[in-house]
């Protein structure tokens, strides 16, 4: 892969022109930028959970926070890294910083309400034998079949930034966002249904659903993207991406962990201060004598921990950018860094302290319930919609996701699922409480 081809930027959807410095005030990354925040999937990230369900304090993240921070962590990283390597065959100006940060800002833009235990239970709601769910998908074939029943938050995510809603539009391109924004997003390059996986880390998880094929492909054609067996070798800037996502939510947890008292100061502040000895500037951390409130240190300790690793892996990806750009490179870039044991720690005492806290259960247990039940309901009613008061239910769901089950079947329940998926933690409680009778208007 060649960088001057890898950082193009037409866009998806639009006709292909040179748009390199159209607006030299505001590149063509920026926008894309822009277009992720004013976008109504972007806002409903603020009601979903990160780790902690219905937070009543600002202290606790959500998916928008988390999503802004990993933004501004792959700023950083792109911008260290494009100061680091030689992208003097680039024939335009190009900003590596903006580009990682768009695609960082929008990578959690798919996942569904409940944390990562909502992908799994939509997943094992298409997969139970004991369910409606196989027989929903019955018509469907074996690569169709996968996306639901493997669902990925990061396919659905890449759905939801190129896909557009006929009865909404006639163009194309969903966000219309430009090549590598998009392909930097796409940190698993490949359909939910492949033979013989790999052990590379673009093939770790289903990235692209059936009916965004068409788009992922016209973006790799355009990029110059390597492709193997019906699956692709990630662009080069996602290994950025998802090291910024990494980044984030190892040590943003681990910090929220200590503010809900689940994890010790002197446990959390050693670790940090581990992760930051790998820094060769001996006075990195004298000002930390300075702050008196253990909170406030924990705070500083945090900034200077994350300064650490984006140095790291910005030396990883550095030392490794030939062989990423001849595809002989698929590993997480954070697994290779100097404190690679020290995260290590620190995700398994996240994984038992944190991830394992009582409330975090309680509400993760919940959206095995509230998931299945949504799509049980909804796709009930768009399949058989004259029966058993299914016209009532239609009445509840957005027109435009409503398509008819028997002329496209694979689509109609694409959008229903997109729909479930999209709702906020609070929004999804309310519907399935008010389905099942359990609240209802005026009561």
């Amino acid at each position: 892969m060649k960088w001057d081809q890898l950082l193009k930027s037409n866009r998806l959807g639009c006709p292909k022109e040179d748009r390199q410095d159209i607006n030299p005030c505001r590149s063509e990354s920026e926008r894309d930028f822009d277009r992720i925040v004013f976008s109504s999937a972007f806002r409903r990230l603020s009601g979903k959970t990160q780790v902690f369900p219905f937070p009543n304090t600002d202290l606790i993240h959500t998916r928008m926070t988390h999503s802004l921070e990993t933004a501004s962590v792959g700023r950083s990283l792109g911008a260290m890294v494009q100061e680091r390597i030689d992208l003097k065959d680039v024939p335009f100006n190009v900003n590596l910083g903006s580009i990682v940060a768009a695609a960082c800002l929008a990578h959690d833009i798919g996942n569904p309400p409940f944390g990562h235990s909502g992908e799994k239970a939509i997943a094992s709601f298409f997969k139970n034998e004991h369910g409606p769910g196989p027989e929903i998908l019955k018509e469907l074939n074996k690569s169709q079949i996968a996306d639901f029943q493997e669902f990925e938050g990061n396919a659905m995510g890449f759905h939801v930034l190129t896909y557009s809603n006929p009865k909404k539009e006639n163009a194309k391109g969903g966000l219309r966002l430009t090549h590598p924004t998009l392909a930097a997003f796409v940190k698993y390059p490949r359909p939910s249904k492949i033979e013989d996986k790999s052990e590379g880390i673009s093939e770790d998880k289903p990235g692209i659903f059936q009916s965004a094929l068409e788009s992922f492909s016209e973006i790799s054609q355009e990029l110059g993207l390597v492709e193997k067996n019906g699956r692709w070798f990630r662009h080069p800037l996602a290994f950025l991406t998802e090291a910024a996502d990494d980044i984030c939510y190892t040590i943003m947890d681990f910090e929220d962990g200590y503010k809900n008292g689940l994890v010790s100061y002197e446990y959390v502040s050693e670790k940090l201060k581990e992760i930051c000895s790998f820094t060769e500037n001996k006075k990195y951390l004298d000002n930390l004598s300075k702050i008196k409130d253990k909170t406030e240190q924990i705070g500083f300790l945090r900034s200077k921990a994350i300064n650490s690793l984006i140095n790291q892996v910005a030396a990883v990806f550095c030392d490794n950018e030939k062989n990423i750009l001849e595809t002989k490179f698929d590993k997480s870039l954070i697994k290779n860094i100097k404190a690679k044991d020290i995260v290590g720690e620190i995700k398994e005492i996240s994984k038992e302290n944190i991830y394992k806290y009582k409330t975090v259960i309680q509400v993760e247990a919940a959206g095995y319930k509230v998931l299945p039940g949504l799509l049980e309901v909804f796709l009930n009613a768009i399949k058989e919609k004259n029966k058993n008061g299914n016209d009532k239910i239609l009445q509840l769901i957005p027109d435009e996701f409503i398509f008819d089950y028997n002329i496209n079947t694979y689509n109609a329940i694409m959008s229903i699922t997109m729909y479930v998926s999209g709702m906020t933690d609070h929004y999804a409680v309310d519907v399935y409480r008010n389905l099942q009778g359990i609240k209802l208007p005026n009561y």
